[in-house]
């Protein structure tokens, strides 16, 4: 007699219960891997956000003690002599921070540099004057000197095209338009907007000029480079400019300075051996996180109180204990 095998059906059912558990663990597994993924991604972010804000807040630690730096360089120094002898002036190595990271830190004396602001002055003998010393500066770096006419436009009031210069009609017709900015300069990277400067050009040059709020460009003896106190004259040469840069400068007066380097007593007006602007140049890496700090800082002359001027965050960190030893390994 035929019997029905009666179980084929409960196995079919376990069967598919199985699959449909294992499809379930399967959905749960992928969804859990999903968040824990999701999970990480938002703990790293959170972590590096962390690091990112620490390594800020140690670069402003840095620059709040440069301010301090400078305070008590007024303070316990004669407030009229500035040299590269003093605190502020010495190359710190990279140091590390608790095991979790290292900074670095440089300052820069703003009043050893050529101020191109100096352009924008309404002093008809200061503006040919300056103008002359950018062009002797473009000379010596092989840079076309139309450059120098260029900034003098970029930063004059009118528009009227000034030597071998450009205005308006000159950059409402590249794409994108603009017009020339017909103030002082507020950023370096405003040179690559001019009409004939090309890349290297500017990179070339930007180790000697630099921005001050003002057109004065009185030029401390004691800081300068070399390039620097070569393109005060006609008469000065570079070779003498580097002599006078790789000795031991800390003159108490421009009258001492003149005395023994005779050859700058034609520019002596504009000479001095005090400085109020520094640049603070700071980078911080915590971890994952970095931070650069460009600072522009300003010393009052009467009582040495520092403030901020102006902060860069973009700016690029250039170590000069990097360029030091790529230039010994060339």
């Amino acid at each position: 007699m035929f019997k029905a095998d009666l179980r084929k059906p409960e196995i079919k059912q376990r069967g598919i219960a199985l699959i449909s558990v294992l499809l379930v663990v399967a959905i749960l597994v992928a969804i859990t891997t999903r968040m824990l993924e999701g999970h990480n991604l938002v703990v790293h972010h959170h972590r590096a956000t962390f690091e990112q804000n620490q390594a800020l807040q140690y670069a402003y630690g840095a620059e709040a003690l440069a301010r301090q730096v400078l305070f008590a360089d007024h303070q316990n120094s004669d407030p009229k002599i500035d040299h590269l002898a003093e605190p502020w002036s010495r190359q710190l190595p990279p140091f590390e921070l608790d095991d979790i990271g290292f900074m670095e830190a440089q300052m820069r004396d703003l009043n050893g540099c050529f101020n191109l602001n100096a352009l924008a002055s309404n002093d008809e003998v200061v503006l040919k004057r300056s103008l002359k010393r950018l062009k002797r500066m473009l000379r010596e770096l092989q840079i076309d000197e139309a450059l120098a006419d260029n900034v003098r436009d970029w930063v004059d009031s009118d528009s009227k095209v000034q030597g071998f210069g450009a205005e308006d009609n000159n950059y409402l017709g590249k794409y994108p338009a603009y017009r020339s900015a017909n103030r002082k300069i507020s950023h370096l990277s405003e040179l690559y907007l001019l009409d004939i400067a090309e890349g290297e050009q500017v990179k070339k040059l930007l180790p000697f000029v630099c921005l001050l709020p003002f057109a004065d460009n009185k030029i401390n003896v004691n800081t300068a480079q070399a390039l620097t106190l070569a393109t005060l004259d006609d008469g000065i040469s570079l070779g003498s400019a580097e002599a006078i840069t790789m000795s031991d400068r800390a003159y108490n007066s421009v009258t001492d300075f003149v005395r023994d380097h005779p050859e700058f007593a034609a520019v002596a007006d504009d000479l001095s051996v005090s400085s109020n602007h520094f640049a603070l140049h700071v980078q911080a890496v915590v971890g994952e996180g970095a931070a650069t700090v460009y600072s522009h800082l300003a010393r009052n002359e009467s009582d040495g109180r520092v403030i901020v001027l102006q902060r860069d965050f973009a700016k690029l960190f250039r170590s000069s204990l990097t360029i030091d030893a790529a230039m010994e390994a060339e």
